[in-house]
């Protein structure tokens, strides 16, 4: 039996020197003020001293929590704050939302202190929080800590009316360099730049290549053949004063407004070097024959000159 205390006491002692063993962190916060605002909320970078990031997750699965359809939310975010700037800081969000619950975040370390915001739809909103740090955190939302939250250095966060550009729902936001050592695939739209991609690929931006290759068919080699009728150039006229543009051609305002496609636009200018090939071919050949003619003018004007002087 006394051996038996021992172990008993033993296991308490190692538990109450390491107790950052064993630390965590769970808790439901509530966020009050409007439903129609987001408020400031802090988390600490708990492992800063610990040489690896904090991750904190933040979310609410049932979509009737607070009141009827209110919506759900899972996220998670990884994060090491600058503190007055070190190099190695980052934000990395992970956010899956029926509807907008997180409307930003920011390190706000730029001056001291271990902490990031991030800005929560308040209006009385339950969240569960969740680490496996020992995170501490604070409500700015006027009621159970006043606004605006003024971090170290003096930088004021008050509360957002409208989310951040890059704050959407059902996104994985990094904010730093990715390397990526295989293929990649993705079975959705992908947006650099924008958050709001039309395409397989949208590009808010400069693209640098040293090769692109459009792959497409229909080249128009067939101008080059006999049947093709091709526009005389007073047809030609009269198209670009009536339109302002050649034919096929797309109007500046359609450009500006639904961009270009390199590879039908290319075919396009093709065809219309193509078709100009054509009237300088037509054109050098009725130049050819016009020196001609003129040729024969001047050799029978010679002759007359020299009958003229014999008379």
């Amino acid at each position: 039996m006394i051996t038996f205390f021992k172990r008993i006491g033993v296991i308490a002692f190692l538990a109450l020197l390491s107790p950052l063993a064993f630390a965590q962190t769970t808790a439901d916060i509530q966020v009050g003020g409007d439903l129609d605002k987001f408020y400031p909320v802090t988390f600490s970078d708990a492992n800063w001293f610990e040489h690896y990031e904090t991750v904190v997750h933040i979310g609410r699965s049932d979509v009737h929590m607070n009141s009827s359809w209110r919506g759900s939310l899972i996220s998670s975010f990884k994060y090491h704050t600058t503190i007055y700037g070190h190099g190695s800081n980052f934000i990395s969000a992970d956010i899956r939302s029926s509807q907008l619950f997180i409307a930003g975040w920011v390190d706000a370390t730029a001056q001291g202190g271990r902490e990031i915001v991030v800005w929560l739809k308040g209006g009385g909103t339950t969240y569960r929080v969740h680490s496996e740090q020992t995170v501490t955190y604070a409500i700015y939302d006027g009621v159970q800590n006043p606004l605006p939250y003024v971090q170290q250095g003096g930088t004021t966060r008050n509360y957002l009316t409208q989310p951040e550009p890059y704050a959407i729902s059902d996104i994985k936001y990094v904010n730093n360099n990715m390397n990526i050592t295989s293929d990649l695939y993705v079975d959705a739209k992908v947006g650099i730049g924008t958050l709001t991609p039309q395409e397989k690929l949208s590009v808010n931006g400069k693209i640098r290549a040293k090769e692109i290759k459009v792959e497409a068919t229909g080249w128009p080699d067939y101008v080059f053949k006999a049947d093709y009728k091709l526009n005389t150039l007073p047809e030609l006229e009269a198209y670009i004063k009536a339109n302002g543009h050649l034919p096929e051609v797309p109007a500046a305002a359609e450009v500006e407004k639904e961009g270009v496609a390199l590879g039908e636009m290319n075919k396009i200018l093709l065809k219309k070097i193509e078709e100009l090939t054509l009237h300088l071919i037509e054109k050098d050949k009725q130049l050819a024959e016009q020196l001609k003619k003129n040729k024969s003018y001047e050799d029978r004007l010679l002759f007359i000159e020299k009958a003229v002087k014999n008379l």
